[in-house]
């Protein structure tokens, strides 16, 4: 699975349209999304952290070693400047409405996971959203259901 995953951010970086394992993709998409969410208010939290890894079990069921592969390179590559389209677009192509649901739910626990929820953050899940298609009534209720949870 590692190689996957390089051979992934190489195509990522290099803007390459080299088809790759879509299943993978979508994995590794949506931790960059995690991830970059959980950067956005330059102030990482262990919580934060656990939420992005507890979110990429859940929507994947992936083994802990997998989420832990995925999750280090994720947050290696975070600091690249890599457009969110490129990512929203793998998920776009292959997530189901109610999987783009699923996965912003799980981007609104990492937000809500410190129990600060900062301005950068909210914009940058807006944004996510609206690159999603996700709806604003559909997103206002994933993070309902997110907060219930922390509330």
């Amino acid at each position: 699975m590692l190689n996957k995953i390089k051979t992934f951010f190489e195509s990522v970086m290099n803007d390459s349209e080299t088809p790759l394992d879509t299943d993978n993709n979508i994995e590794l998409a949506s931790a960059l999304l995690l991830v970059e969410v959980m950067n956005a208010d330059n102030n990482i939290d262990e919580r934060e952290k656990k939420a992005v890894q507890t979110g990429l079990k859940n929507i994947f069921a992936l083994t802990d070693e997998e989420v832990e592969e995925v999750f280090k390179i994720a947050e290696e590559h975070a600091k690249d400047v890599v457009p969110l389209q490129k990512y929203t677009s793998i998920l776009n192509r292959t997530l189901e409405q109610g999987e783009k649901l699923n996965l912003l739910e799980q981007i609104w626990r990492v937000v809500l996971s410190d129990e600060e929820t900062d301005k950068y953050e909210e914009h940058l899940v807006r944004q996510i959203a609206e690159l999603l298609y996700i709806r604003h009534s559909d997103y206002i209720l994933a993070r309902q259901r997110a907060k219930g949870e922390f509330g």
